[in-house]
């Protein structure tokens, strides 16, 4: 049983529908080695995960790294992301990143947090980031985000191909008793469903992430129906869940399916 290949909005990426974060992998206390993570993400590939997901600062693009020496660099979705501001950073973070992942190109490379005081900022960089994809050195550029009022200005945004936001379409009382571990920085997970919708509309891609929070007891706990509830929805292409091990891959795998 494998995830669905979905197609990202009018990017031209294909990938797995259930995305691996490797955020627990750059956690010094999990004591996962790039070799090991390599070799979880390699396994997570056979398991039909073609989608990766990293940053310059999880301290993940070893594992990765490690992961792509034993898989067809061409049949996976890298993804990784900076906190820089400015097109020129951003430019230098991506060729460290590189650097680190062993590779010549990520396909989708997100501006990290993007937060509500730096919209505009935001929208000119990644308008200025047009030059690292006519480089080759990324497929698709984007940004990630908390915030509502972030994400309803995405879908104009030029340059913004993948949108990558706070997402979770479990039961409205737990989502209001859980505003600590839903982390948004303003509005509401309806009015953030609502401007991820209007992105998909506009042809971007849309990638879910917090999708069991920030390990919320009762989203993990009910883990299933969480994630079984984004995958439904119908303008969001693809989910971003962290996992540590195979076990937990095919777990989720079988919320997707379900």
């Amino acid at each position: 049983m494998h995830p669905p290949l979905v197609e990202l909005g009018n990017s031209g990426l294909k990938l797995s529908k259930l995305g691996f974060g490797t955020y627990d992998f750059g956690v010094k206390s999990n004591h996962i080695t790039p070799e090991q993570g390599g070799q979880i993400l390699a396994g997570a590939f056979e398991l039909g995960i073609n989608f990766w997901d990293t940053s310059d600062d999880y301290g993940s693009q070893a594992h990765v790294a490690s992961a792509l020496r034993h898989v067809p660099r061409g049949e996976v979705v890298v993804s990784t992301k900076t906190s820089a501001r400015s097109a020129a950073a951003a430019a230098r973070s991506l060729d460290r990143s590189l650097k680190e992942l062993g590779t010549d190109y990520v396909d989708i490379f997100f501006l990290h947090y993007v937060e509500w005081g730096w919209v505009d900022g935001c929208r000119n960089v990644v308008k200025d980031l047009a030059d690292v994809k006519a480089s080759g050195r990324a497929r698709a550029t984007g940004l990630s985000t908390h915030s509502v009022k972030v994400a309803q200005e995405a879908s104009t945004m030029e340059g913004v191909d993948v949108v990558l936001a706070v997402c979770s379409n479990a039961k409205r009382a737990v989502l209001q008793a859980l505003p600590e571990n839903v982390p948004l920085e303003d509005g509401s997970m309806d009015e953030m469903l609502e401007a991820v919708h209007r992105i998909h509309r506009a042809g971007k891609g849309t990638v879910a992430m917090k999708v069991l929070g920030t390990g919320a007891p009762v989203l993990v706990k009910d883990y299933r129906s969480s994630i079984a509830s984004v995958s439904r929805l119908r303008f969001v292409d693809a989910l971003l869940v962290g996992m540590k091990d195979l076990e937990q891959v095919r777990k989720n795998i079988a919320a997707i399916a379900a």
